[in-house]
């Protein structure tokens, strides 16, 4: 049973498990909004290539690149496939995917 939490403002909000090869790991630097002009920090990424089923029965490769508090927990994890809790939100069309906090990548089980 899935768990839904509803988020006013952005619309539905879902915590679920993700399974991928860690592709790369990375620090995107930080810059200055252009619109509001405000600074922004460095912030660590991480690429995850992940599998999604379709319901026609094919899979559908994609690419999901996720801010992550230190890039360091998932460098020993390069090339390999992880587990991860992730948080996804309907914002529109768009579906918008995060780590939860304090969640860490686990070598996901072969079976």
């Amino acid at each position: 049973r899935r768990r839904f939490n509803r988020n006013f403002r952005t619309g539905w909000s879902l915590m679920i498990k993700l399974e991928g090869t860690v592709l790369n790991v990375f620090t995107q630097q930080g810059g200055k909004d252009k619109k509001t002009g405000d600074q922004f920090a460095d912030r660590d990424k991480v690429q995850i290539l992940g599998a999604m089923d379709l319901p026609n029965g094919d899979v559908k490769n994609e690419l999901f690149t996720l801010s992550v508090e230190n890039y360091r927990d998932f460098s020993d994890f390069l090339n390999q496939k992880i587990s991860i809790a992730v948080g996804a939100m309907a914002s529109g069309r768009n579906v918008i995917f995060y780590v939860a906090k304090g969640a860490q990548p686990e070598l996901a089980k072969t079976v």
